[in-house]
């Protein structure tokens, strides 16, 4: 009785669970048109959009491909996955290669797109712990924790040296998470934490601006002229749209004053022409997306590997969200983190949609078969 019981909730918490992904990628397909279809001169833009229309065809093809393989195959290629993204972060760095964009080499040209690796960092790290967790032979167990701590630091360096240091500290936030969840040993955790601390510290040493950066946004509490041009441009965004908003495509701020409109503050431009009802709604999505979430990764809590990847990747998505529209109102300092499913850029969606794939894929009625 207690199995039947529980087949209409499981079953809610997943349609819930797409329900929320479909309507936060409606609003973001919005938004990026409405932040991108116009220019200072009122002339009609379609480009941004046409792209993005690409974006979401390529990631939701791979979405629907990912959550309907044997998860098994997934594990196995969690070595290969991890070692060839390592080998793109380490390419992008090189001049000629990748792509200097303000100061930051990040990308990767492909013709008209262009391919972000540290976004696929997201997935790579946690795929590998739990394949290191799920080996279990002989000898094995120290070698597994000494390569998790390995690749726990590394990742996030290769990811600063770009130099991207709030997708570092996301990514090793993730590895972090998953070692939590997965039981490993508790000084592990707490090495890890302590030795990104002089990472970071030396990080900002060596790149005064994010050390400034930093003391800008506490200079500016309580002083609103001392505040980052894009931080004031945000807040006046938000502010000017009210209770109900300007309208869909009638904001103003994106067109000459906000910056990134359609990528790192298109949250800014959601309380612009929404109001604070369209933020409110945009907010409650992601807390529908998130208790779903929740649900369906306690559905195999006793699967420990299970339970550690898809609670890790629930975690670093919906973070990411939190960040973002922290950052948006000032609750955080500036940085260049993008809204997923909202905000423009296709690796970033390319691997948002990767983790809820595999969110539900894991979090399928149990295998008899082990994840071998």
């Amino acid at each position: 009785m207690s199995t039947v019981g529980t087949q209409p909730e499981q079953s809610l918490a997943r349609e819930g669970f797409l329900i929320a992904i479909v309507a936060l990628l409606g609003l973001g397909t919005m938004m990026v048109f409405s932040s991108t279809g116009a220019t200072r001169t009122l002339e009609l833009r379609t480009g941004f959009l046409q792209k993005h229309l690409i974006f979401l065809t390529v990631a939701g093809s791979v979405f629907l491909v990912l959550t309907q393989i044997p998860t098994r195959w997934v594990m196995r290629s969690a070595p290969g996955c991890f070692l060839a993204v390592t080998a793109l972060l380490g390419l992008v760095l090189i001049p000629g290669i990748g792509s200097e964009v303000n100061g930051a080499r990040r990308w990767f040209r492909l013709g008209p797109v262009s391919l972000q690796p540290s976004e696929l960092m997201k997935i790579a790290l946690p795929l590998l712990l739990a394949w290191l967790l799920r080996e279990t032979r002989p000898g094995w167990k120290k070698l597994r924790t000494t390569l998790a701590f390995c690749a726990l630091l590394f990742a996030p360096i290769l990811i600063a040296l770009q130099p991207d240091l709030g997708t570092s500290v996301l990514v090793f936030t993730m590895g972090a998470c998953f070692l939590f969840l997965a039981g490993y040993p508790i000084w592990l955790f707490a090495l890890g934490c302590a030795s990104i601390v002089p990472v970071l510290g030396g990080m900002m040493m060596f790149r005064p601006y994010q050390l400034q950066r930093l003391a800008s946004y506490f200079d500016a509490l309580g002083h609103w002229e001392n505040a980052q041009y894009q931080v004031k441009q945000s807040l006046l965004s938000i502010g000017s749209g009210g209770l109900w908003g300007t309208g869909p495509g009638r904001g103003l701020q994106k067109l000459s004053f906000l910056p990134e409109s359609h990528t790192d503050f298109v949250f800014a431009v959601i309380g612009e022409e929404l109001g604070l009802v369209g933020t409110l709604a945009t907010i409650g999505l992601w807390i529908l997306l998130f208790i779903c979430g929740v649900r369906l990764v306690s559905r195999v809590i006793e699967d420990r590997e299970r339970f550690a990847l898809a609670g890790t990747l629930l975690a670093g998505i919906v973070l990411q969200a939190v960040i973002n529209a922290c950052v948006v109102t000032s609750l955080l300092p500036p940085k260049g983190i993008s809204h997923p499913l909202l905000s423009y850029g296709g690796s970033n969606l390319l691997a948002t949609m990767i983790a809820f794939a595999l969110i539900l894929n894991l979090t399928r009625e149990p295998k008899k078969t082990p994840l071998q």
